[in-house]
Order: C-alpha cells, then sequence, then structure tokens
C-alpha cells in the first residue's frame, strides 16, 4: 500500500508540473508612479491561450486605431472587443499593439511586450513596442493629455529597452500602404519636435 502511496504521490506531482511547464509567460513591467497604466488585469484581459516566439524590444512604433474614436464610447469596451476580434476573426494571439491611449491619456497595456504584435501591412513588427492612439487622427486632433502619455510612454520604454530616440517611429515609416497614424500624429515627427519632447523627458527623469 506505501509502494502504492509513493506511486500516485509521484504522478501527482507530475501532472502538476507539466501543468506549469504549460504556462504560457507573460512578461510584467514595473511603471513608474507618474505613469498613468491601466493593467491587463483591471480592464478583464483573457490570459493567451497561445502564444509566438519572443523577441527583444530594438524599436518603438506608433499607430492609431484608424476608426474614429468619440467621447460617448468606452474604450474599455472597445479594448475588449478588439481583444475578441484580433483571437477569433485575425487568428492573432492576441490585441495587435502593446500599449493603447484613449482620449484622456489613460495608458492601457494590451498584449504582453514580449511577444512582437502584428499588423495588417507588409512590415514587419517584430521587435517593435507597438503603441495604438485610439482614434483616427487623419481627421481627429491628439489632445495635449494624449501627447503628454505618448511622450511619456515612449521615453519609458526607450529607456526601458536601451531604444535610441531616433528608433522611435510611426507605422507609415514602415509601410507604403497607410498613411498610420494620421497627419495629426505624423506632424510631430515631421517636423522632429515628437523626439525632442522625448528626449527632455529623458533628461528630466535623469534629474
Amino acid at each position: 500500500m506505501k509502494k502504492i502511496a509513493i506511486f500516485f504521490l509521484i504522478l501527482l506531482l507530475t501532472a502538476c508540473e507539466n501543468k506549469d511547464d504549460k504556462k504560457i509567460k507573460v512578461l510584467e513591467l514595473k511603471y513608474p508612479a507618474d505613469l498613468n497604466i491601466v493593467k491587463r488585469t483591471d480592464w478583464g484581459w483573457v490570459p493567451l491561450t497561445k502564444s509566438k516566439p519572443e523577441a527583444e524590444i530594438t524599436k518603438i512604433t506608433i499607430h492609431h486605431g484608424g476608426v474614429e474614436f468619440t467621447k460617448d464610447k468606452d474604450p474599455v469596451k472597445s479594448i475588449r472587443h478588439l481583444q475578441k476580434w484580433s483571437r477569433e476573426e485575425k487568428k492573432w494571439i492576441d490585441i495587435p499593439y502593446h500599449f493603447m491611449i484613449d482620449l484622456e491619456g489613460k495608458i492601457y497595456e494590451a498584449r504582453p511586450i514580449n511577444y512582437p504584435g502584428d499588423t495588417n501591412t507588409e512590415y514587419d513588427p517584430t521587435g517593435h513596442a507597438l503603441i495604438e492612439i485610439m482614434g483616427n487622427y487623419e481627421i481627429q486632433k491628439l489632445n495635449k493629455k494624449q501627447l503628454n502619455s505618448l511622450v511619456a510612454l515612449s521615453a519609458f520604454l526607450a529607456k526601458k529597452f536601451n531604444v535610441p530616440v531616433s528608433e522611435i517611429k510611426t507605422h507609415r515609416d514602415y509601410s507604403k500602404m497607410t498613411v498610420c497614424p494620421g497627419k495629426d500624429i505624423y506632424k510631430y515627427f515631421e517636423d522632429g519636435s515628437f523626439h525632442k519632447m522625448v528626449e527632455n523627458k529623458l533628461a528630466q527623469d535623469k534629474n
């Protein structure tokens, strides 16, 4: 009886180990207190059921949603819907972006940063930290709260992953198929002001 009990105990321990081995790794980041982050667990993110090869972050790339987003819309509902659509319709592992920023400048964690994002265009986003501003900035105006959050998040990611400020670019810099992230965001990259704002933020955080 004692041998049988030991045998079943070994089986139980082995089953537990195998179950743990199958857990999908999610890299959790520690954020500074002044960064307005809504964690995945706080907006109802559904954990990954599949993964893809991990990649180190070497670039930061800015997107917009491409669909007008207005104040009467609930950002959390929209993000949950995007997650469902991404998984069920596109067969991606998750939301294509790592972070999303709403009209109030709140930053939502989306796809875990250790897994490359996805795109409907021809560029390969492997190694890119993808940030999406919710809305369509061909027709909408980027407000100050959003811009400040975008600068702060970009600076945080640049410092965290040792990404040169020159490697913070936009979707349209990598694809001829899109105007993403829209003219009202892209103007900050065209005139160089966005990079200066990130540099200033990095310098400020050193002091």
